[in-house]
């Protein structure tokens, strides 16, 4: 009965790397502790080999688990999409759909999405760029 105690118990801990939950790993540990606790109880040897390949597992467990929970790939040389737009600001351009709010402008040749600061601008007008709030670029007809 302890071996099959002690078995579940490993075996739940392995099965909480696989699918985590945290209520197998607590219970797989709990019947890994009562298991070598009877295990030293029926003979020293059996309750310390517990002991032992537990020491192995279940480090060996929790450390798979946090390789697999963690982040796969460092952000360490990543490259942002965030574009400034800050030198937009006073150009003029035309739009290539209708701005209502939103849509699209040509800026020097460089499509663009804006926005309006409320008004609907038809396809075709000439606009200024009035401001730039990250990558929110705000225009208004001229």
């Amino acid at each position: 009965m302890v071996i099959v105690l002690y078995l579940g118990g490993l075996g739940l801990i392995v099965a909480e790397t696989f699918m985590p939950g945290l209520v197998m790993g607590i219970v797989g540990l709990g019947a890994l502790a009562v298991s070598v606790v009877f295990g030293f109880r029926h003979h020293w040897g059996l309750g310390g080999g517990q002991a032992l390949v537990a020491l192995v597992v279940v480090p060996l467990a929790f450390y798979v688990a946090s390789r697999r929970l963690g982040l796969m790939v460092s952000l360490v040389g990543s490259v942002s999409f965030a574009q400034d737009y800050s030198s937009w600001v006073g150009r003029e351009g035309e739009t290539v759909t209708e701005l209502r709010p939103a849509g699209m402008v040509l800026v020097d040749g460089k499509k663009l999405d804006v926005v309006t600061a409320g008004e609907l601008v038809e396809k075709g007008k000439r606009i200024r760029v009035v401001k730039v709030e990250g990558n929110r670029i705000v225009v208004r007809s001229i």
